[in-house]
């Protein structure tokens, strides 16, 4: 018995999907263009970090690390080790050079690959500094590494609140820095509510994160510790707070062009389109009930289709009620989904619209306000929309109207 299985990995890949995530590749090479430009404008040596953890954001890792490979991006983050690997040997294939930051937890008895994979790990705190160093002097590596500074996120990092904790944590890194297997290439934030409304407490709270790692990096200074490359922007302030660009910023949902909330907005071009087909029709007589709980009634006679993707795929329960897109002989059109999602289908109503069955379904992804509605309604934000489509799910990778091999 084979201890480790991967979900969906015995399903054999046919060539009629019945449902799919098309993922447009020149959309993010045009994104990863417009922001580049708007980057590059204030502040042209900042270098762009590509954050493509969670199969980038459920777009597939593979491809998407290759086209902006291809626009010459050369720095890639990732949670963990495993991403970090299934990156370089993307970046091998592609006989490309790039550096690759792991924002997470990797097991310090794992050093050896680290180094052999080049792979930059994040230093969480300085009891993992010193396991992590431990590891690398008994495997005989060097391990190259970015210090995490917890400015206000309150997740990982040297801690840096307080006056107190500033001076504390150089004194923490300094010794840090004399580990003889870590090399500290780099040190960076993240700021918890750079995505919030303007001029709130968000705002007030990014600002303070900044200044909290403003006199960190003055004290270090003062020390003469010299840390080569700096990064805190997310996508959020990489948008509303170019003061704050440095040797590099993290670029993750904008690339795919989502938003990291309601309050940043840019024109990019959505990356992903999530596809269906009609596999049902019948009529719904007036009085009678859709789908579980009985919540849509009919009052008048309706149309009602059955497409083939639910819960199951990614596409949540709360998504109930949103309108998606069928497009029809006669054009496309924007239709409810009525009754709750099951786990494997739900329904719509497309009465009037001529459509039959096979016609073509986009739930979301002809333009950015879809899958704004589709988070609003499940009370939660993009990523989580994107991230969550399962591995169920194909991605076919469309270039300039091409289906990409």
């Amino acid at each position: 018995m084979d201890p480790i299985y991967k979900l969906y990995s015995s399903l054999t890949e046919l060539e009629q999907q019945k449902t799919w995530a098309e993922i447009d590749l020149d959309a993010l090479r045009s994104n990863y263009r417009v922001l580049r430009a708007m980057i590059h404008e204030k502040k042209p040596d900042t270098r762009i970090i590509a954050v493509v953890k969670a199969e980038a954001y459920g777009h597939g890792a593979p491809e998407c690390v290759r086209t902006l490979l291809d626009e010459g991006c050369d720095f890639f983050a990732v949670s963990c080790i495993d991403e970090a690997v299934a990156v370089r040997t993307v970046c091998d294939t592609a006989q490309k050079e790039a550096d690759i930051l792991i924002l997470g937890y990797t097991q310090p008895v794992l050093a050896p690959h680290l180094a052999r994979y080049n792979i930059i790990q994040t230093l969480l705190s300085e009891n993992y500094a010193v396991q992590l160093n431990t590891a690398a002097q008994g495997a005989g590596v060097t391990v190259r590494t970015h210090l995490a500074v917890d400015t206000g996120m309150n997740r990982v990092g040297f801690v840096a609140h307080s006056e107190e904790e500033i001076l504390s944590t150089v004194t923490a890194i300094s010794r840090v820095l004399r580990f003889s297997n870590l090399c500290i290439e780099g040190m960076f934030t993240h700021y918890a509510r750079a995505d919030e409304e303007p001029f709130g407490e968000g705002d007030a709270q990014t600002a303070l994160q900044a200044a909290r790692y403003r006199a960190l990096c003055t004290h270090l200074e003062e020390r003469e510790i010299r840390i080569p490359f700096h990064h805190s922007c997310n996508s959020a302030a990489t948008v509303r707070r170019p003061e704050d660009y440095q040797s590099g910023v993290r670029l993750g949902i904008l690339l795919f062009g989502a938003r990291p909330s309601e309050h940043v907005e840019l024109p990019l071009r959505p990356v992903m389109k999530l596809k269906t087909v009609i596999s049902h029709l019948h009529k719904l007589l007036p009085g009678e009930h859709v789908s579980y709980g009985g919540d849509f009634c009919a009052s008048t006679e309706r149309l009602i289709a059955t497409i083939p993707i639910g819960y199951a795929d990614g596409f949540m329960r709360a998504y109930s009620g949103i309108h998606v897109t069928v497009h029809t002989a006669i054009g496309a059109c924007r239709v409810p989904i009525v009754g709750k999602i099951c786990m494997d289908q739900c329904m719509i109503d497309v009465t009037d619209t001529g459509a039959q069955v096979g016609n073509e379904v986009t739930l979301f992804g002809n333009d950015p306000t879809e899958l704004y509605e589709c988070a609003s309604r499940a009370s939660t934000v993009d990523y989580e929309c994107l991230c969550l489509i399962s591995s169920r799910v194909t991605r076919r990778y469309v270039d300039r109207d091409q289906p990409r091999a």
